[in-house]
């Protein structure tokens, strides 16, 4: 059984890496740069535009397991890094935005969902998330953490349902859903970050219409009766403007959270 050695601490984190021509090929290595400076032992990306891109990133960022898997009618995907061997994988895809993976943490078994929702139909966001819990109640895990782009905001009906504050089409999520950098925001007493920066992230250059949002989030799924981990940590990142290109490594923020 793989064991940390480092560390009693588990960061996961997730990040839409943009899948666009612009600032390429010279924003991977920004990229790969990011992930490496927050080195977290799980990250699921978004917006992996082949398999060819996520093995290159998955190499020069140093995680030796990763488990891709693309949409049905192109070649982006999405993908789970790790530096830890996995137990299962899953693709969701034919059902809903997500990839599903597995592995021992410290003797216990640690489940990541990566999910990347639609961003343009309000419909399909809440049917493919009903999806998601109910292929998650079907899994066995000591934790389950669910991390990815929701693209939609604190208050949308997905991310109600998933704090179990209300229903989607006579579905509820039980057990209910944590929002990590709001609890953590709460701990620190400071704003929650946003992670679509429309006024100082270059990628959006004159948009003066969208406000700031937070998008891309990392939940845990409530413990009880077992015992919560303890969130020591919450951040975005990727937040630099790189000068040769004038873009950061991304038009998202990522988001690392820090469990012990």
């Amino acid at each position: 059984m793989w064991k940390r050695k480092e560390s009693l601490n588990l960061k996961i984190a997730t990040y839409n890496i943009w899948n666009s021509e612009s600032g390429m090929p010279y924003r991977i290595k920004y990229i790969v740069n990011e992930i490496k400076l927050i080195n977290a032992d799980v990250i699921c990306l978004q917006e992996v535009s082949s398999r060819k891109l996520a093995e290159g990133i998955a190499a020069n960022a140093d995680y030796p397991y990763w488990y891709f898997d693309n949409y049905p009618d192109n070649e982006e995907g999405l993908c789970i890094m790790a530096k830890m061997p996995f137990l299962e994988c899953e693709t969701w895809i034919g059902e809903a935005n997500a990839i599903y993976c597995s592995f021992f943490y410290n003797s216990q078994k640690i489940a990541v969902v990566n999910v990347h929702l639609p961003w343009d139909s309000v419909l399909i966001r809440e049917h493919q998330i009903i999806k998601i819990v109910n292929a998650v109640d079907k899994k066995t895990y000591d934790y389950v953490y669910m991390a990815g782009d929701f693209n939609c905001s604190d208050f949308s009906d997905v991310q109600r349902f998933l704090l179990g504050e209300c229903t989607l089409n006579n579905c509820e999520a039980l057990p209910c859903w944590f929002d990590l950098a709001s609890a953590y925001a709460e701990i620190t007493g400071k704003k929650a970050e946003n992670t679509l920066d429309f006024r100082k992230n270059p990628r959006f250059k004159g948009n003066t219409v969208e406000t700031n949002s937070r998008f891309d989030r990392i939940l845990l799924q409530n413990t009880y009766p077992q015992q919560f981990p303890v969130l020591s940590g919450c951040n975005v990142f990727g937040t630099a403007i790189y000068e040769d290109i004038a873009l950061a490594a991304s038009d998202h923020y990522g988001v690392v959270v820090e469990m012990e």
